[in-house]
């Protein structure tokens, strides 16, 4: 089974700014993280991503499991969906 970083896969969707409607629905923006680079879809920072300050979430498996915000094509959701499905 490969590493779980590297089943990410570099789409940067997650980087990108989300903002909650008044039913509780999430709706991205096309507003990205200062740190994404947009052409290569990588983080500038990526080494002290947590540490810089801008709400970076470390996604882990229980963290995707439990999170309505990443994106149905998001590598770890569909890996998830894959080894856990419902």
């Amino acid at each position: 089974m490969p590493e779980w970083e590297d089943l990410c896969n570099r789409c940067g969707l997650c980087c990108f700014e989300k903002w909650l409607d008044h039913n509780g629905r999430v709706h991205a923006t096309p507003i990205p993280c200062r740190y994404l680079d947009i052409v290569d879809r990588t983080c500038k920072v990526y080494h002290k991503r947590f540490t810089v300050g801008e709400g970076c979430v470390k996604l882990t498996p229980e963290v995707v499991r439990s999170v309505n915000w990443l994106p149905e094509e998001c590598a770890y959701v569909i890996h998830m969906r894959k080894t856990n499905p419902e």
